[in-house]
Formats: C-alpha cells, sequence, structure tokens
C-alpha cells in the first residue's frame, strides 16, 4: 500500500509539474514573444527609379593662393539621373556643366571643398548635386559619381 501511495504521489507530483511548465510557458509565450500579428509592419521603402549616367567632362580649378595659383583640382564626376530624364539632362549639359563648374570654383575659393590642401570628396559631391539640381530640378540627379581626382600643386 505504502508503494501505491508513493506512486500516486509521483504521478499527481509530475502533473503538477507539468502543468505549471506548460502554464509557464503559454504566459510567456503570451507576454514575451512577439508575434507576427501584433509586430508593425514595416513599410518598405518604394524603390529607387531605374537610372542612368551622364557623363561630365573634367573640371579644371586652380587653387588660388595669396599671390598665385598653388594647385590645380580636376575632377571627373559622371551624373546618375532618373533613367526617363537622360535626353533632358544631356540636352541640358552645357548649362549643367556651367553652373558646377561655377560651384567648384566657389567651392575651392571658401575652401568649402577643401580639408586643409586635399580635396573633401564628399563636399564636392554635396555641391555638385545641389548645382545640377537647380538646373534641372530636384530629385533627377540622383547621385554624383566622382570617377577622378587629381590635385597638381605648383
Amino acid at each position: 500500500m505504502g508503494v501505491i501511495k508513493a506512486v500516486i504521489l509521483l504521478v499527481l507530483g509530475l502533473l503538477l509539474l507539468g502543468g505549471a511548465g506548460f502554464g509557464g510557458w503559454m504566459i510567456y509565450n503570451k507576454y514575451f514573444v512577439e508575434h507576427e500579428e501584433s509586430a508593425p509592419k514595416k513599410e518598405e521603402p518604394p524603390p529607387k527609379p531605374p537610372t542612368g549616367f551622364v557623363r561630365m567632362a573634367p573640371f579644371v580649378v586652380p587653387a588660388i593662393g595669396t599671390q598665385k595659383v598653388e594647385q590645380f583640382v580636376t575632377v571627373v564626376v559622371t551624373l546618375e539621373v532618373v533613367l526617363d530624364k537622360v535626353p533632358y539632362v544631356q540636352a541640358r549639359q552645357p548649362l549643367v556643366f556651367d553652373r558646377c563648374l561655377t560651384a567648384l570654383y566657389a567651392g575651392v575659393d571658401d575652401r568649402s571643398v577643401m580639408t586643409g590642401n586635399l580635396v573633401n570628396i564628399i563636399a564636392v559631391k554635396e555641391k555638385l548635386a545641389a548645382a545640377a539640381a537647380k538646373v534641372v530640378g530636384e530629385g533627377v540627379v540622383q547621385n554624383v559619381l566622382v570617377q577622378v581626382v587629381t590635385q597638381r600643386n605648383l
């Protein structure tokens, strides 16, 4: 009779432990695990429009010191343009080139595109993108791809 009581108590103890474990697992899943329906859905950003490329002629800008030209800076860039607007940008390329060259001259003169005696490529990209946007409109030029930067000290 004593063995049967021990077996019954053992089975009841295992059932209680199993029930407590199951209850703990259910509570854990309900309150601590994120579920798909409760998680906010992240909206995918709209895909970027297809782009084309417009090669620009090299920009050659002198860096003028106190009394003379200290160095020449040459920058070769390609504009990444919304594909539908490539012919439009190519038709206005002389004006885009003029505005970009003017922006580079101003940037080299006020040293906003220079870090010490070195060209700051990020600043050049920002200046050229802003200058091109003034000619062809906002959102047309997606990126300015810097191909080559050379500096020749005199």
